[in-house]
């Protein structure tokens, strides 16, 4: 059975006086799959691999990612990267993408999975609707989008009318006994986006959570906000687990990403210090 976020960051299960929300894929993958892929395609065995990851760490939180699934098959399926391509209308790709029956039931499929082996707390984390339209631009198959100025000029209208589509995708995901709902808005393979836009922009994502009861968090580069709520979460940079860093920034939790080339005993040892 799940605990909901706030539960969690009032009440650390790992003792700690911080709440320590973790994203460990990329150190996982180098440390425990040694740089092969993950089985992405392989619910219960990505569902082992990720409790091993957990396991040892013990986040109070673990971060559950699901744009590297995304990745994964968008890289090996030219069919729907040509059903993306179709049209050019703003946000066709990412509504194409998201719509594809088939891949949303093997992510439900996989979270299910997840969500059913998982030994501690699990977020969800997708990109935000304004990161994931501007990521799966290109797949419009126009070069007028292959730009920058393109991407510059998508404004808070189009990531409302984006977020339309992934509140319809996530109700697939809302029922699953996940903590909270992240929305990572951090740029994923452009840069950052000159027109911003908070929740306001993606009242039906809030709606759809609201109606599960489930937090919904946005995700930044200076940490994370949670929708009607004071607590923030502060990052603990990725240099924390190269043993570079001794200090920790204020905040109500701390969200931090174990880079891939950190030493599992500097990594152990920094988890140590955090009491």
């Amino acid at each position: 059975m799940s605990t909901s976020l706030l539960t969690t960051i009032a009440t650390p299960p790992s003792g700690r006086a911080t709440a320590l929300l973790l994203d460990h894929h990329e150190y996982a993958q180098s440390v425990f799959l040694r740089n092969r892929p993950a089985p992405w395609d392989d619910p219960a065995s990505y569902a082992r691999y990720f409790n091993q990851a957990q396991g040892l760490l013990k986040p109070d939180l673990a971060i559950f990612d699901l744009s590297h699934f995304y990745t994964h098959h968008l890289e090996l399926n030219p069919l729907l990267r040509d059903a993306m391509s179709q049209k050019k209308r703003t946000g066709y790709a990412l509504r194409t993408m998201l719509a594809d029956k088939a891949l949303t039931d093997n992510a439900i499929d996989l979270a299910q999975t997840l969500t059913a082996m998982a030994s501690g707390q699990v977020v969800l984390q997708i990109p935000s609707p304004m990161q994931w339209l501007q990521a799966t631009h290109h797949y419009s198959g126009s070069s007028e989008y292959s730009g920058s100025s393109e991407l510059d000029s998508l404004d808070a209208d189009d990531a409302e009318n984006s977020s339309m589509y992934v509140a319809d995708w996530l109700r697939g995901f809302a029922a699953l006994p996940f903590s909270a709902i992240l929305l990572d808005d951090r740029p994923i393979n452009h840069p950052a986006p000159a027109n911003r836009v908070g929740f306001d922009a993606y009242t039906p994502i809030a709606n759809v959570t609201a109606h599960y009861r489930l937090i919904v968090g946005m995700r930044d580069s200076h940490g994370v906000t949670l929708h009607q709520q004071t607590i923030r979460g502060s990052v603990l940079p990725e240099s924390y687990w190269l043993g570079e860093e001794t200090t920790f920034p204020p905040g109500d939790f701390h969200i931090t990403q174990i880079p891939a080339a950190a030493v599992p005993e500097v990594v152990l040892n920094q988890l140590a210090q955090l009491t």
